[in-house]
């Protein structure tokens, strides 16, 4: 019996791309775009200022949309802590209550 080789479609698994951005990352910068700019364009700052302020919108979105989002939100938030497993011998908090009660004499 003899296998035969059947045809996969090369684009399976990828996301689809309008230039150098995936489509989710273009439909989010378009949208937050149109945010920033209906935003900004009611209170009087301006065409140009609300065109500045949509491209501002968009470019943050695609900062944040991106494969690699940690690259901006870690200069944003430090470092997680490095935990590691420890023992230390139990005492209750009432023996800690008693010990804590007594008075020195001087």
């Amino acid at each position: 019996m003899k296998k035969e080789i059947k045809q996969v479609n090369q684009s399976l698994g990828k996301n689809a791309q309008i230039g150098i951005f995936t489509g989710f990352q273009f439909a989010i910068s378009m949208l937050s775009f149109g945010l920033g700019f209906f935003l900004s364009f009611p209170l009087g700052v301006g065409m140009i200022w609300s065109i500045l302020v949509g491209i501002w919108f968009a470019v943050t979105a695609i900062i944040l949309s991106g494969q690699r989002p940690y690259l901006f939100w870690s200069r944003i938030f430090p470092n997680v802590p490095f935990w590691t497993r420890g023992y230390i011998r139990y005492s209750s908090p009432i023996e800690k209550r008693k010990a804590g009660a007594k008075k020195v004499g001087l």
